[in-house]
């Protein structure tokens, strides 16, 4: 059968992430991380995020989400093949560590060269840094040997936890559904600890933060550092973007 197609010629725009491209290569289990990174970016023109997943067990332990790694450089390739990329960020935070800082940069710059990389653990270490805290609050919503993961980065690299308190939840599946409410109060109690505190990291990316983060630094006056708000801001750093963003915090609004 012939069908004859009449031709009308494309035209094009600049099409989705213009001026910013940002690659997340996220968490099978998660779904929450790649929502609440974008709201932190949501204000910025012209920004496209795109994201891919790597699998992860429903059941959070050092050993599984050092598995994670095998992974990484499948995912980092399926991130918009042939297109660029201005940044790529892996969205775990305790992952990062398990898996090995060095060794999650190097094999996502070998599968994608020549575009930075961030991870939540390096960007809230930088974040940290970036506004001259060195006694911080730890807030985790994982079990122990997890938030053990984290905690320990953060000191080995010079930091002191001076409180600490998790929800030692078992995965994604509830860490997602934690209510601002919720992390609001675990922070006051955490920060009851050692009122002293110069900022509170509040770490995963499966926590929904973006809602909370000035409403929580307006009532305690000191800097909250999340995982993906310090994903965000870092990503647009290494990116090359100064953009200063409000409402979420003094890292975004100052830094």
């Amino acid at each position: 059968m012939d069908h004859s197609w009449p031709l009308f010629p494309a035209a094009y725009d600049d099409g989705i992430g213009a001026i910013l491209s940002i690659g997340v290569i996220a968490l099978a289990e998660d779904r929450a991380g790649v929502w609440d990174f974008e709201q932190f970016l949501k204000d910025v023109p012209g920004i496209g995020v795109f994201s891919t997943r790597v699998p992860m067990s429903a059941d959070v332990t050092p050993q599984s989400l050092a598995a994670m790694g095998e992974h990484l450089g499948f995912a980092a390739r399926t991130l918009l093949p042939g297109s660029p990329l201005d940044a790529i960020a892996f969205s775990c935070t305790s992952g990062t560590v398990a898996i090995g800082l060095d060794k999650v940069h190097a094999t996502i710059s070998a599968a994608r060269p020549g575009i930075p990389v961030s991870t939540p653990i390096e960007a809230g270490l930088a974040a940290l840094r970036k506004l001259g805290t060195s006694r911080i609050a730890l807030l985790t919503p994982y079990r122990p040997a997890t938030a053990d993961l984290v905690a320990n980065f953060f000191e080995e690299h010079g930091l002191s936890i001076a409180a600490r308190l998790t929800f030692a939840l078992a995965g994604d599946l509830d860490m997602n559904r934690v209510s601002a409410d919720c992390l609001i109060k675990a922070a006051r109690a955490c920060l009851a600890q050692a009122p002293d505190s110069e900022a509170l990291f509040i770490s995963c990316t499966g926590l929904r933060t973006s809602p909370l983060i000035q409403r929580l630094e307006d009532e305690i006056r000191i800097p909250v550092i999340t995982s993906n708000q310090a994903l965000a801001w870092h990503c647009l750093r290494i990116a090359g973007n100064t953009r200063k963003i409000t409402g979420h915090g003094r890292l975004l609004s100052e830094h």
